[in-house]
């Protein structure tokens, strides 16, 4: 059922201008207008006397029409009075509203023509609104060829339909009324919504449209929302154009002081978080250069995972196209985690030092012990510097990508051995030696010396290949695909215009959803279980100890063993070779365990436990051959991994000290936040039943908000008179400010009060490179690029235009002269 049948409105009998009439006999009457001699109600509606009113020659729009004139759309059955001359009203922007609603009856568009002021007191006293098709196009000018969007044009018909209206003492009136049209009215019901005039989102409907741009919902999306709640896309009185429309002038309204306003809102968060930490620069003109942030709880969080960080800058996601900085972590549950974030002018070493000062100022001076990023050499300097005691790898995708681009791809497609050594090398070698001996090899093997990109990937061999990192932890990665998949994930948070406010608050969003997975995971862990796969006592002992998705691992491991043979070449040494051809992620080699039984210890030089934090499934079969599969050694138990004992609870922001029995002040907030909600959500099911009930529901509601307000007017006059007292005191020494206001400055938390007022947006930032692909891409090892054929012969060795074929065929065909 559609809007229109579930409110009993006949579309195919619509009733008369007059027949608006109450079940009584008596007419309806209209808010806010006047009555003329007659007893008739003059008008349809009013709006606040602080509407502006369009600028002239401009089309009346919804949000020219002030608040009140955001009205719903008027279905055929509620018709307007036809206006007529002496029609009163009690403002010009009633009269207004009034035409505008007559003119989306009749069928087409209205603009305010022109205005005029009185002589005695300079006050508008005279409205002129005119048919949208008023006037003539003006003729086509021949000018010189200029670059331009082509925008579409309304086409005039010199229409004289119109209504003015003068001021005649507090009341206007209506003086002049055309009805004709020189052009053809809109009848179709359905295409009354793309009229200019009658572009308008019902003021309620833009609440609900706000709710749904705040999780970034498309318009498109938005549009198919609310097609379903009116039964049909057709019965909506905009179009998807107008929702985007309006969600952008959102994003206007939020861009006008965005920099003040998301430090203020940090202030606010750090009322409710106290060890939440940010810090920001301004240039020489005042304007942000570089911020960063992060919470209370992941300060504490990072002093169990400071093992291993993914770092990577990413585009398209605020309007002042800025380089986003996450920086990324895992948790125990194998989960990535947000570990602060921050945004920079551009990719400069200079930023990316400020950027890590501020990482370690947050964290305590706790520097990562493993990191990965891409190949930016500003980043590579930059982490040089301020953590020289890291290990940092480049992310291999990258690599392989840049040579999948250069001249090395195709050359690889021709030399399909070459390739596939290549990858093995890469992937397989288990020392820095072999890898290099293994090269030397194959470089002398296909005779390729002379390839410079073969020996650039040479060079920076021991930036990305796992042979020179299998003693350090880069657990389950080789590459930033965590920073690549969390980047992908906070786009999907973001807009690509977005408010850095804006942005930060969907980046707390995504936070919320981290926090709530990793909540999912600890009550899976105390709930549920998972099966063993086979009967070793050791197994069921790591399942009581890991969490479940680190079980999940070890059990796949565990599974593999099964994969290989294993032959003792002496007491303390052991060789597993693969059934089969090869075993994923390990390939077709062989691989050696040294075995310490009285000290119970294992090492295989695939180097997985150093890698990863698990033992691999080399040693597996060693354990099992040996009989050892009733405990897993403690030292092979990593706590990283462990679901932690229940006195030990994981570090987060601790709050104040409450008295026993009674809840924090956040707490108690919540708590009443989810009884009122709940409470106002089953007064929401009836106060929607119908009017009547919608403006007993509404005139409450204004009664609570206004009794807010003077409640809040209260406490700021407290706290005035509470500070005005604390000013007539004599200022300590250590409480004076400074005037200095050096040209490039960092600034903390605790000096954000005074610097706000300031602070001022960042500008658009030029980003480097050519603009991001969104085609995906292959991954980790070099493919050879899909050779073009020739469609006359198929050959790839030249395109069709210097095809043999199509060259021989031109000359046995003979040349037939046309004109002789």
């Amino acid at each position: 059922m559609d809007w229109f049948n579930l409110h009993g409105i006949d579309l195919n009998h619509p009733p008369d201008y007059d027949d608006f009439i109450e079940p009584d006999g008596t007419e309806a009457p209209v808010q806010g207008t006047s009555v003329d001699g007659t007893g008739a109600n003059s008008g349809f509606m009013s709006v606040d006397d602080n509407t502006d009113g369009a600028p002239t020659g401009q089309t009346l729009s919804s949000e020219e029409s002030g608040s009140d004139g955001e009205v719903q759309s008027t279905p055929e059955g509620f018709a307007p009075r036809k206006p007529y001359l002496g029609m009163k009203f009690d403002t010009w922007e009633a009269a207004k509203v009034h035409y505008n609603r007559y003119a989306e009856h009749v069928g087409f568009s209205m603009k305010m023509s022109s205005s005029r002021n009185s002589v005695l007191d300079k006050q508008k006293d005279k409205y002129l609104f005119v048919c949208d098709k008023s006037g003539t196009n003006a003729e086509k000018e021949e000018t010189e060829a200029v670059k331009m969007r082509n925008r579409a044009i309304t086409i005039r018909a010199n229409c004289q339909a119109k209504m003015r209206v003068k001021k005649k003492g507090s009341i206007w009136e209506v003086t002049q009324f055309i009805e004709e049209h020189t052009h053809e009215t809109i009848k179709k019901l359905g295409l009354k919504k793309y009229l200019r005039s009658h572009k308008k989102i019902p003021k309620e409907e833009k609440k609900f449209i706000d709710l749904l741009d705040s999780v970034n919902l498309s318009a498109g999306r938005i549009m198919d929302i609310m097609s379903e709640l009116y039964g049909s896309g057709k019965a909506v009185p905009y179009d998807t154009k107008t929702i985007s429309n309006y969600m952008a002038s959102i994003d206007e309204k939020q861009n006008v002081k965005d920099i003040p306003e998301l430090l203020n809102y940090f202030e606010e968060l750090k009322k409710e978080d106290p060890n939440f930490f940010y810090k920001y620069k301004l240039d020489s003109e005042d304007r942000v250069e570089n911020i960063f942030w992060v919470d209370g709880p992941t300060r504490e969080v990072y002093k169990n995972y400071n093992d291993c960080i993914s770092f990577d800058t990413t585009y398209m996601t605020n309007a002042y196209k800025m380089p986003c900085a996450p920086i990324i972590g895992i948790n125990r549950y194998g989960q990535t985690i947000q570990l602060g974030c921050g945004f920079l002018r551009n990719e400069r070493i200079s930023n990316f030092v400020w950027l890590f000062e501020q990482f370690l100022d947050a964290m305590d001076g706790l520097h990562p012990l493993n990191i990965i990023t891409d190949q930016d050499a500003a980043m590579t300097t930059a982490i040089q510097q301020m953590f020289p005691n890291s290990c940092h790898r480049n992310c291999r995708w990258h690599i392989m990508q840049n040579a999948q681009g250069s001249p090395l791809g195709p050359f690889m497609a021709k030399h399909e051995e070459l390739r596939r050594e290549f990858n093995e090398i890469v992937d397989y070698s288990l020392t820095p030696v072999e890898f290099e001996n293994r090269w030397g090899d194959m470089i002398e093997r296909h005779g390729v010396s002379d390839n410079t990109d073969l020996a650039y990937l040479y060079e920076i061999r021991a930036k990305f290949v796992p042979a020179y990192f299998m003693d350090r932890f880069f657990p389950f990665l080789q590459t930033t695909a965590r920073s690549e998949g969390f980047n992908a994930v906070l786009k999907r948070y973001v807009d690509p215009n977005a408010s850095l406010l804006r942005f930060f608050k969907q980046y707390m969003k995504l936070q919320e959803r981290i926090d709530i997975t990793e909540d999912s995971h600890e009550f899976m862990g105390e709930d549920k279980t998972l099966k063993t796969w086979c009967d070793f006592p050791m197994e069921e002992q790591v399942l009581s100890i890991y969490t479940l998705p680190i079980f999940r691992k070890f059990q796949i491991e565990l599974k593999k063993f099964t994969s290989y043979n294993i032959q003792q070449i002496n007491p303390s040494l052991f060789e597993v070779s693969p059934i089969r051809n090869a075993v994923f992620g390990y390939g077709s080699r062989n691989y050696r365990i040294t075995v310490n039984l009285e000290q119970d210890e294992y090492s295989c030089e695939c180097c997985k436990f150093t890698r990863d934090g698990l033992i691999c499934c080399h040693i597996m079969k060693v354990m099992s051959a040996l009989g050892k599969v009733e405990v897993m050694p403690e030292h092979y138990i990593l706590p990283r991994w462990s679901v932690p004992p229940p006195d030990i609870h994981i570090p987060q922001t601790e709050p104040q000290q409450m008295p026993a029995g009674k809840l924090s002040r956040k707490e108690m907030r919540l708590l009443r936040y989810g009884n009122l909600t709940k409470d106002f959500a089953k007064l929401a099911v009836n106060a929607c039943a119908s009017e009547k009930t919608d403006e007993v529901a509404r005139k409450h509601m204004r009664a609570m908000e206004a009794e807010f307000a003077e409640m809040k007017k209260q406490a700021a006059d407290a706290l005035k008179r509470k500070k005005k007292q604390k000013e007539t005191d004599p200022p300590c020494a250590e409480h004076a400010e400074t005037t200095e206001n050096p040209s490039s400055s960092t600034v903390g938390a605790e000096h954000n009060m005074h610097v706000n007022k300031k602070a001022r947006d960042p500008p658009l930032t030029v980003t480097k490179g050519r603009p991001e692909e969104k085609r995906k891409k292959s991954g980790l090892h070099l493919k050879p690029a899909k050779p073009t054929k020739c469609t006359i012969c198929g050959s790839t060795l030249h395109n069709p235009k210097d095809c043999p074929s199509k060259i021989a065929m031109k000359e046995k065909t003979p040349i037939i002269q046309l004109f002789q």
